[in-house]
């Protein structure tokens, strides 16, 4: 099957966005059977999955990301492992068993496919130069292209010749009064940004915490349901809004240990947009472990939802600075509240708004944030305390090994 250059977008957009409506997707068989993509066929639009997410991670930019996914059609991959056989032997004739080595690790699961082809390999044109040059900047069997082909090659490995892939069924639509259906196993969270998202995705949780839009309003919303809305509908929001409630939760037990969100000396100055939030959560037994920052602690969360952060690996890293545009919008509309001299000598930190507090146990944001949120709720908390154990458990290996 011909695969037209006018896929190429589509597959950015999907990279970028995590869906879309482009026919042009259509084509593509195999990146599909494989899993890397899913079409919800009500709406016709095309959604990418964490396979897709994990594939491009390795890769080092978006135009490699894009020709690894064509890597996955047959008559592609046919062509262009021919090529890597070729530039396999050239090593091999040259005697350079470092390369060779090299080469062959990167292949993983492909070099054996392409050491059978061996015999017949040459570098021939493949017939594909105009999506080859639009992919890798050159026609395949050009030598500049080989190290991009290689990681192409490389990185679908696992997918094609491990027959890892498998078809994924679409999540269902996002529903912001339903954080249950809305943060389900396979959704994608695109990463926190002040852009409004264009399109307004349907099946992604958006990433924009911009404040509602006039079709998202409703006019008779009291200005505490009007923020509680607010919440609801901005996945980060909702996300970091669970974060305090469970730490007021926790609190409230008083006898099974809880969460701090603390700041450390170097953010006092900017505690209304701090670059990092320290989290330290308290054992039952009364230990107090410092175990991270609230970026570690999302990325957990996440993970136990098995929810995936649509954004490279280089960017998750970054997610606390990325953090620091929500906690101001969150102080900012009264959801978070800045404790400059917290209780107990801990240091300076961030708790619930009163009047949210109050907000999550009345008609409306006790039927959504709260009963319905408590699978994020549960999360949160889960995550917190088998943390405080790891953390804990380390630290009484190093000081026993310390002893001997």
């Amino acid at each position: 099957m011909s695969v037209p250059l006018v896929a190429i977008p589509a597959i950015r957009e999907l990279l970028a966005s995590g869906e879309s409506a482009d026919t042009a997707l259509t084509t593509f068989g195999e990146p599909s059977r494989l899993g890397l993509w899913s079409l919800e066929a009500a709406t016709g639009r095309f959604l990418a999955t964490a396979a897709l997410v994990r594939l491009a991670g390795p890769l080092p930019n978006v135009d490699e990301s894009v020709a690894a996914v064509f890597t996955c059609e047959p008559t592609l991959r046919t062509a262009w492992t021919g090529i890597a056989a070729a530039r396999l032997k050239e090593i091999g004739k040259r005697r350079d068993a470092a390369e060779l080595c090299r080469a062959i690790d990167q292949l993983g699961e492909a070099s054996r496919r392409i050491r059978e082809e061996l015999p017949s390999a040459s570098l021939r044109p493949t017939g594909h130069q105009a999506l080859e040059t639009a992919l890798f900047g050159a026609a395949a069997e050009q030598a500049v292209v080989w190290p991009k082909l290689l990681r192409a090659i490389g990185a679908t490995a696992d997918l094609v010749e491990g027959r890892l892939g498998s078809h994924a069924a679409p999540p269902p639509s996002f529903d912001p009064l339903d954080p249950r259906r809305s943060w389900c196993s396979g959704r994608l969270l695109q990463l926190a940004s002040t852009a409004s998202t264009d399109g307004k995705p349907m099946f992604v949780l958006r990433g924009d915490y911009s404040r509602l839009a006039t079709g998202e309003e409703v006019a008779s919303d009291s200005r505490a349901q009007a923020v509680m809305r607010w919440v609801l509908y901005r996945p980060w929001i909702m996300l970091l809004a669970q974060v305090v409630f469970a730490q007021e939760a926790w609190e409230a037990e008083q006898i099974s240990g809880g969460l701090s969100l603390e700041l450390g000396d170097d953010q006092l100055a900017s505690a209304y947009e701090p670059n990092r939030v320290d989290v330290t959560v308290t054992t039952p037994d009364g230990d107090e472990i410092v175990c991270g920052t609230l970026g570690d602690l999302l990325r957990r969360v996440l993970a136990r939802l098995d929810v995936t952060l649509l954004a490279r690996p280089e960017d998750v890293e970054r997610l606390d600075e990325r953090l620091s545009g929500v906690v101001h919008r969150l102080l900012e509309a009264g959801v978070w509240r800045f404790e400059p001299r917290a209780a107990g000598g801990r240091r300076p930190g961030y708790m619930i708004g009163e009047e949210f507090s109050t907000s999550c146990y009345r008609t409306f944001g006790s039927k959504y944030f709260y009963r319905r949120g408590s699978v994020l709720t549960a999360a949160i908390r889960q995550v917190a305390e088998q943390w405080a154990r790891e953390r804990l458990s380390a630290a009484r290996r190093v000081a026993a090994m310390a002893e001997v």
